[in-house]
């Protein structure tokens, strides 16, 4: 006996949807299991966060199990083929089930990843800290409508699932509300992707790391995108292909769900990647401007030091294109703090010497040199038990007066 005579309505559109669902399910599930690693082995950070992205992703698999099942029964088949073999009845009810796992997995994922983003941010920008609350909160209260009304729909509730009785359900309210469901879930999404690039970017770390990040951090955008693709295919839920045409919003579905997991899952997983990419930060690290002050500052010591060889004779003018080194204030991330905090280094100009007693160089330099190292850059090397997410914490990390 074949597949397809067990389930002769599997076809259409439903096994990409079925491939594609699993693919993504693969990756997001091997991210899930690192990041429950990585909190139980290397930190102790961001505890309600994967306690949040555990529910979304029970919610989301289950989605995608009921999802499956459906689709052997004729979801992304052609109705006529679908009503041919006798599976409407299996077609109906697995795929509300599907739905109403959906409508739940949504939200939760959303949460899940605004939690993550508040225990990154702590007490940082309290409004950003606000703002990700509302969206939670937002995404738990539009959804509540969404997740009942899939149950009432017909009266009797058991006509949802019945060939016969379709007559008695009326999906329209159903349909009206995934559209604003939809279209909140997809501004959502977009607010998630370009908030971690907003706390990113003001910190002093290697470019190539900061952009990679904000990179990874920002592929909610795609999720945002299979939001309001899904949120358009709503529509065929009222179409008298039906079946096939929402194998359409199963497939957005999914991929809107499980791109949420997946990008996520990324920032708590890189102390696992780093150890790969720190020979590329450390040669990035060697160009940064902090030693080229350091460089100029020797130069100019070297120009307006009476002991110095390169000091000018009296009537001659100094070097040109020498000037003294800017006051500056630069923050600098500690790595001995588990929970690191920003410090000032001030960079203090050096007082002209007036006198020509060259006995104490020595002592003259030491002194300069201790006054005047070159503030740190903050680096992919600066380590802490917190994996990469020594970033927290910090708090106008771009200034300087």
């Amino acid at each position: 006996m074949s597949f397809h005579d067990t389930f002769p309505a599997y076809g259409g559109r439903g096994p990409g949807d079925v491939r594609l669902g699993i693919a993504l399910g693969a990756v997001a599930t091997l991210f899930i299991f690192l990041r429950v690693y990585v909190r139980l082995r290397i930190n102790k950070f961001g505890t309600t966060a994967l306690i949040w992205a555990l529910l979304a992703w029970m919610l989301t698999t289950m989605t995608q199990i009921f999802g499956i099942i459906s689709v052997l029964h004729g979801l992304g088949n052609h109705m006529t083929v679908v009503e041919e073999t006798g599976e409407l009845h299996n077609f109906l009810l697995f795929t509300w089930i599907t739905v109403f796992f959906f409508n739940l997995a949504i939200p939760t994922g959303k949460v899940a990843v605004a939690a993550f983003l508040m225990e990154m941010n702590q007490q940082t920008n309290p409004k950003i800290r606000k703002s990700l609350i509302i969206i939670a909160a937002v995404n738990v209260i539009v959804n509540i409508p969404q997740v009942l009304l899939i149950w009432f729909q017909c009266s009797p509730v058991d006509a949802l699932w019945d060939p016969l009785r379709q007559a008695q359900c009326d999906h329209r309210k159903s349909v009206y509300s995934t559209y604003f469901v939809g279209g909140v879930a997809a501004l959502t999404d977009f607010y998630l992707a370009i908030i971690p690039i907003h706390m990113l970017l003001p910190l002093r770390i290697d470019r190539k790391l900061k952009w990679g990040l904000s990179f990874l951090m920002g592929c909610g955008v795609f999720a945002g995108v299979a939001a309001i693709v899904r949120t358009w295919a709503a529509k065929f839920i009222l179409s008298e292909d039906s079946s096939f045409g929402v194998g359409t919003l199963f497939r957005w579905g999914e991929v809107e769900e499980w791109v949420v997991l997946i990008s996520m899952s990324i920032p708590p997983v890189w102390p696992l990647f780093r150890p790969f990419t720190q020979r590329f930060i450390k040669n990035s690290s060697s160009r940064s401007r902090p030693q080229l002050y350091y460089s100029n500052y020797k130069q100019y010591a070297s120009a307006t030091d009476p002991c110095s060889p390169g000091f000018p004779s009296p009537g001659f003018p100094s070097s040109p294109g020498l000037a003294p080194p800017m006051v500056t204030t630069t923050i600098s991330i500690s790595s001995q703090a588990k929970e690191p905090t920003a410090s000032v280094v001030p960079s203090r100009s050096i007082s002209r010497i007036s006198h020509t007693d060259c006995s104490d160089e020595g002592d003259l330099l030491s002194e300069r040199e201790h006054d005047h190292r070159a503030p740190s850059p903050v680096s992919a090397e600066t380590r802490t038990e917190d994996g990469w997410m020594e970033l927290q914490g910090v708090k106008g990390a771009h200034e300087e007066v």
